[in-house]
């Protein structure tokens, strides 16, 4: 994704998404739509052009408040972010388009994603290995990729990074992960791809466990500790620690041969389509879980 800056004032970054023919395969009900991890990138990108200096690499209180659904005739997408530094060295993002009335005599925006970065050093530099993630309980069951993407999270090819099958048990999801390839920007935060299949992993696990397809609305916590790449595979893990009817929270770890590249922190999914998407018969535990293990 590129984005074509033109900055206007000293806290709004006003530019384009560059829509890809690869952003067409995330799709919803038919309608293209940004998807959570390329508007993390977009305010980061619009952070780190307006204060250099500044580490993009510990995000916290990411919201994704509404859809930015892209129309099919559109290959350049205006956006603006609004950027508001505090004292303590936290800028806070706000990703915003402007939606004009049919008469086109009011104007008025629509906030589409927040996030906090924490421009000063991440306080939590160590990344422990894999080795020391607690070994895993209960039976598991294996899904193929192929399955999940035909049944499950039905988007098209460039967004089909979990590879060879992914396994579930109630305590957690764990599938290898391509970091994807295409026209994706990973200067910044890294390719987009691994964690947007990290949150399949997560969609994946409610369905089979909480009976609901649900959708990424929120991180509490994102840390990089190495960018990831596109062409380059790694393992990702979900484990679920607050499960009710109305959301799922899970914290997720991706690595690369045994090496922690992000730690994310409360990934909040939720059903967005009013009951319109169910889970096929088949992928159904057959009773709800409630988890808490915050």
């Amino acid at each position: 994704m590129e984005i074509i800056p033109d900055i206007n004032q000293k806290k709004r970054y006003s530019g384009e998404i560059r829509i890809y023919p690869y952003l067409r395969d995330h799709h919803l009900e038919s309608k293209t739509i940004l998807p959570a991890v390329e508007s993390m990138m977009i305010l980061a990108r619009a952070v780190k052009l307006n204060y250099p200096r500044s580490n993009v690499h510990h995000i916290r209180q990411a919201a994704f408040l509404r859809f930015l659904y892209i129309p099919q005739d559109v290959t350049d997408q205006p956006v603006f972010v609004d950027m508001d530094p505090s004292e303590d060295g936290v800028i806070t993002a706000s990703l915003r388009t402007s939606l004009k009335s049919k008469t086109g005599n009011i104007t008025r925006e629509i906030e589409h994603a927040r996030a906090c970065f924490i421009t000063t050093r991440a306080e939590e530099t160590s990344a422990f290995p894999f080795h020391v993630v607690n070994p895993r309980k209960g039976t598991y069951i294996a899904i193929p990729s192929t399955t999940a993407y035909r049944e499950l999270i039905p988007f098209g090819v460039a967004y089909q990074n979990i590879v060879g099958d992914l396994s579930l048990t109630t305590e957690d999801a764990l599938a290898y992960i391509s970091g994807g390839r295409y026209e994706a920007d990973e200067s910044l935060l890294g390719s987009p791809f691994p964690l947007d299949a990290v949150m399949h992993l997560a969609s994946v696990w409610g369905q089979r466990f909480a009976d609901v397809v649900s959708f990424p609305v929120g991180i509490e916590k994102r840390i990089i500790y190495r960018k990831t790449r596109k062409g380059r595979e790694y393992f990702g893990r979900v484990a679920p620690v607050h499960v009710t009817p109305e959301y799922l929270v899970f914290d997720a770890w991706i690595y690369d041969e045994g090496i922690l590249c992000e730690r994310i922190s409360g990934l909040k999914m939720m059903d967005v389509t009013g009951g319109r998407l169910r889970p096929p018969e088949w992928i159904r535990e057959g009773q709800s879980l409630a988890i808490d293990r915050r």
